[in-house]
């Protein structure tokens, strides 16, 4: 059962630093507490039926290749030596995947509102469960063979030039919010998540806060957790 206001909470959690010398670079993050995961809502599948709707008719394939917010992102991919036509971010796969007319995957109700909060204001989402950490977050570059298993199970053999996001023992998430990490991933028995929303120097901060902001609306309507404060991490280079 939803509650009908979540308590904002102070966030302690991982903190995130940037080892790339890649200015503009944001990263804001919100920690949910006391989080009980469960299967999505009929209520929320009829909401989120509209907001296709809604997507469906005024945006086209054509429109997401030439989105600037988008663009940023695979500009930043190329920098990296990622080819952002095979390695999309997250809210660009996720838009088109509802582009094409299919729907989302239902895997709980954490994830498919984060999937669709993503694909709604187009700004990628990553999400980790805070037990599975060890020690805070770095956005850094891949080392040459290092070795990362996506959600799902398939591994990938990085070639040492790739952003990626890691804690203090492996990474957690390769490229800027494309694929999340099965060893942080969200469980049925996960109730401490850090959700991170990645902004790039070309996504304005008005855009990026009313990412935020569309994005908290939806936990604070589906999801039964305490929510923190967000808080930013910015690159300095």
């Amino acid at each position: 059962m939803l509650v009908d206001l979540i308590s904002m909470t102070s966030n302690k959690g991982p903190t995130v630093r940037f080892e790339v010398d890649t200015p503009g670079l944001v990263v804001a993050t919100i920690e949910l507490d006391e989080l009980k995961v469960s299967q999505s809502s009929p209520s929320f599948e009829e909401y989120e039926r509209t907001l296709f709707k809604d997507i469906r008719s005024q945006l086209t394939l054509e429109d997401v290749k030439d989105d600037p917010i988008f663009r940023s992102y695979r500009d930043l991919y190329w920098t990296f030596g990622m080819d952002p036509t095979k390695l999309r971010v997250s809210s660009e796969a996720v838009l088109r995947r509802i582009l094409t007319g299919l729907n989302l995957w239902r895997i709980s109700d954490i994830v498919d509102v984060i999937n669709l909060a993503s694909a709604y204001h187009k700004i990628p989402i990553g999400l980790v469960d805070i037990e599975k950490l060890r020690g805070n977050l770095v956005v850094r570059k891949a080392s040459k063979g290092e070795v990362f298993q996506r959600i799902g199970g398939k591994t990938i053999m990085c070639r040492g030039r790739e952003i990626v996001v890691a804690d203090d023992v492996k990474i957690v998430c390769f490229g800027y919010a494309t694929h999340d990490s099965e060893r942080t991933m969200i469980t049925k028995d996960s109730c401490n998540v850090l959700v991170l929303l990645y902004g790039t120097k070309d996504v304005t901060r008005d855009i990026f806060d009313n990412a935020l902001k569309i994005t908290l609306d939806m936990i604070d309507r589906w999801i039964d957790c305490r929510v923190s404060e967000a808080r930013f991490f910015e690159s300095q280079s």
